[in-house]
């Protein structure tokens, strides 16, 4: 009996001294177990730059404008004194997948614009996104929040404002999965961009902070630098047409436009967005309205293909569109 007691006194002592050494070394925790990134894609090498006339050390034109549209390498690039747009098709066929990688760069009085179709009733009069573009004459353009969708519905619109001016106020208590989940990005005058949650902040507070424009769909993907913790868990894990901005700095921006729903390129989930959102040196970004509403228009032209929905291919129609730099040869 006595042999007994001290055999298990002697694994007692033993399992003691396991727990020990196991706190020396800690295991993963769940969050990091379940942070799997995604597998890198294959891509062709990239159609180099074009030669362009004398630049600034900055990059930018010292005077005119320069357009080159290469749909065949999948190069498109615009260039003056106060912007560069630069949009490269990417393809990895093994998926497959088609994107559209946008970098922007501004300077001086240079910022996106917002534009509605219908200013006196904001949400209606719906035209086809490169139709918009064409009249606005933006060098680049491409779809938002799709706010007039959700207003149309009686559903809950979120925050909204546009050119300083508050369209919607009603947003949701408190953040969830949904999508739309109603998260924010707000645009300052001086070209920061800033994600935040939808409950944070009310529309008149956010006029109160400076706020130019507010874009509400979400989820945020990148936030100061980090990968929001959603993208890795259940939700947004469909693979779907995308659309999303980004902040790299004040006046240099990422635009990232995923074709998706279509037999050549399958769409992709929000985790591996926000993954090549952060690969680009993004630091605030937002998932914008994909699915069939994701367009991006080069000078008027639409470049992105349309995706399939219930046997139809189509682009949506919409009310309002984010913009910059204007050009006499848009829709040429």
């Amino acid at each position: 009996m006595r042999v007994r007691r001290e055999r298990i006194a002697a694994h007692i002592r033993g399992g003691i001294a396991l727990l020990a050494a196991l706190a020396l070394f800690p295991l993963s925790s769940p969050a990091e177990k379940v942070r799997t990134t995604r597998p890198p894609l294959t891509t062709k090498e990239s159609v180099p730059e074009p030669e362009t006339p004398a630049r600034d050390p900055e990059g930018f034109l010292e005077e005119g404008e320069f357009i080159r549209e290469d749909e065949t390498g999948g190069l498109w690039m615009y260039l003056s004194p106060t912007l560069q747009v630069v949009i490269r098709r990417q393809e990895d066929s093994s998926i497959p997948l088609v994107w559209f990688e946008t970098e922007i760069r501004t300077r001086g009085e240079e910022r996106f614009r917002t534009v509605m179709t219908n200013p006196e009733k904001p949400g209606k009069n719906s035209q086809y996104p490169y139709t918009i573009a064409r009249n606005e004459g933006f060098v680049l353009g491409f779809t938002d929040d799709f706010y007039a969708d959700r207003m149309r519905n009686s559903q809950t619109v979120g925050i909204i404002i546009r050119e300083g001016q508050i369209l919607s106020r009603k947003t949701f208590s408190k953040r969830n999965s949904h999508l739309p989940n109603l998260d924010m990005m707000i645009q300052y005058p001086d070209g920061r961009l800033e994600v935040c949650g939808c409950n944070e902040y009310t529309a008149e507070e956010l006029l109160e902070k400076g706020a130019l424009n507010v874009f509400s769909f979400g989820p945020i993907l990148i936030r100061d630098g980090e990968i929001n913790e959603q993208m890795y868990g259940s939700h947004y894990r469909d693979l779907e047409p995308r659309h999303a901005l980004g902040m790299i700095e004040p006046g240099h921006y990422f635009l990232l436009s995923v074709q998706g729903r279509r037999k050549d390129s399958k769409g992709t989930m929000l985790q591996r967005v926000a993954e090549m959102m952060k690969d680009r040196g993004v630091t605030q970004a937002l998932n914008l309205d994909g699915g069939n509403t994701m367009a991006l228009m080069f000078c008027g032209k639409m470049l992105n293909k349309e995706a399939v929905f219930q046997n139809r291919q189509f682009v949506r129609s919409v009310t309002s569109l984010i913009g910059i730099g204007t050009t006499e040869t848009a829709g040429q």
